[in-house]
């Protein structure tokens, strides 16, 4: 006679499997890299003889996802060159290349070219990114939104959230690299969303008043994100409408957390006809994805409803990856792409698109050199320095790990750049001494995998150019504040 588990056993473990499952680790960093390789494999595969990925707005949001993925169209190979030919289409077709960007210009594409540009703006790129940065702020609705276009501004009067959310992503980018970006235009859209939340905290797509739209995950992590850097931008945490912000946020996050799922976009269907299309309310799952991503990072949160929503993600993630790379529910190219940002977390750090606060705040000192420490809110990409003359040097010398990793620590952050370049080096000995100096001087974290494969090692580069002035030495580690 079979034997069945007592019933209180049966419920316990229904009970418990979902616990077991939230807390899983995160997937290993060599699992990550292989599907970031595949997706970019994908991807450059799509890529039109003329260099584009489509119009202006799925090339931008190509080339965002190859950078964040590792892609420098500095370097060399096949995967570069067709990066660096994505980059030069976009220079010839991009709006406001040779005078006004123009109202028929989107949106979106206008959001997505300025976060492209963030390791552009300088010479002629600065000038032409500010166009497109003047033509934002000029469009943005009397509400505090943004629309589709430019048609009639600046007399639209709503926009939606969604065109919302890239605006003020790229424009707070912006505003980090030094263009101007007025204070109004950023309390304007904070107005919008303390007025547009929803009575149960979260946020819908479209504009509220007496037809609200029901709320929707991806619009309340896009409401999280921008509240969350308006008030970086802003820099007045002690007002009340900045206390007002934080209130609005934190309401909207125990909403998000009470609907959190990395298999579907909580929210209403728009449409009957389009049920089967978005699969049931999953549709547009991996926008989803990404804008839980900026709105946690915004926000510095690890942890949503105490799950580790990173970790979530990316298992989810790699296990629906197909098997030519791609991600598939979207549009393959948009699924994809943002698959892309999700997982390249790592190379995208903590308020990289967040700018400065206004705040000043008493510098410290560095144990590097006794400097002031840069303001640890400013993810201004600052310019490389020139390698130290006595790294490159010290790489051909025999010396022990230690030894090379003592005469590196004075140095300061500066010479970390000089490593990275150095495990591309033709002399294995170079790579192998550059390789032990990296894994003694920079947490584990960010240095996995770079050995391996230059995707890896693209993103490493990244994360220091973005943010090496902040890097501190604490305990022999080269850390963030």
């Amino acid at each position: 006679m079979a034997r069945y588990p007592h019933p209180a056993l049966l419920l316990w473990l229904v009970l418990a499997l979902p616990a077991f499952a939230d807390e899983r680790p995160p997937p290993p960093p060599a699992a990550v890299d292989h599907a970031l390789e595949r997706g970019v494999a994908w991807v450059l595969e799509e890529q039109r003889p003329q260099g584009d990925f489509g119009d202006v707005g799925e090339t931008a949001l190509a080339v965002l996802a190859l950078q964040h993925a590792g892609l420098d169209p500095t370097h060399e190979g096949a995967d570069a060159r067709r990066l660096a030919r994505a980059l030069a289409w976009l220079d010839r077709e991009a709006p406001g290349r040779r005078g006004a960007v123009g109202p028929k210009a989107g949106t979106y594409e206008l959001a997505l070219l300025l976060l492209v540009g963030r390791t552009r703006a300088e010479g002629a790129d600065r000038a032409w990114l500010q166009r497109i940065a003047d033509e934002l702020v000029a469009r943005q609705a009397s509400n505090g939104q943004w629309w589709y276009d430019g048609k009639g501004a600046p007399d639209i009067s709503a926009g939606d959230n969604s065109n919302t959310q890239f605006a003020v992503l790229a424009l707070g980018l912006a505003r980090a690299q030094g263009l101007d970006v007025p204070d109004r235009t950023f309390a304007r859209t904070r107005s919008w969303w303390l007025y547009g939340q929803g009575d149960d905290g979260g946020f819908g797509y479209g504009s509220g008043g007496a037809r609200r739209s029901a709320s929707a995950a991806s619009m309340t992590a896009a409401g999280i994100a921008c509240l969350a850097l308006i008030d970086a931008a802003l820099g007045d945490q002690g007002s009340q409408s900045a206390l007002r912000a934080r209130a609005a946020r934190d309401k909207a996050t125990t909403w998000l957390g009470g609907v959190f799922s990395v298999t579907r976009n909580h929210g209403p269907t728009v449409d009957r006809r389009k049920e089967k299309q978005r699969n049931a309310g999953r549709g547009w799952l991996h926008y989803y994805l990404w804008s839980i991503e900026r709105a946690m990072v915004l926000a510095d949160q690890d942890r949503l409803a105490g799950q580790d929503w990173y970790a979530l993600g990316a298992h989810r993630l790699l296990d629906t990856q197909a098997r030519d790379g791609s991600w598939r529910q979207e549009a393959p190219l948009y699924a994809t792409c943002f698959a892309l940002l999700f997982l390249s977390r790592a190379a995208d750090p903590p308020r990289a698109f967040t700018p400065a606060s206004a705040a000043k705040r008493a510098p410290t000192k560095t144990p590097v050199t006794g400097e002031p420490v840069p303001d640890a809110a400013d993810p201004a990409p600052a310019k490389e320095p020139a390698p130290p003359g006595e790294p490159t040097t010290w790489l051909t010398e025999e010396l022990a790990p230690g030894v090379l990793a003592d005469r590196l620590r004075p140095l300061g952050a500066g010479a970390l750049l000089p490593l990275v370049a150095a495990l591309d080096a033709r002399d294995k000995g170079v790579r192998r001494r550059a390789w032990e100096a990296l894994t003694a001087l920079l947490p584990d974290d960010r240095t996995r995998g770079a050995d391996r494969h230059p995707l890896a090692r693209g993103r490493l580069g990244l994360w220091l150019r973005l943010h090496h002035p902040d890097l501190v030495l604490s305990a022999g580690r080269y850390v963030e504040p």
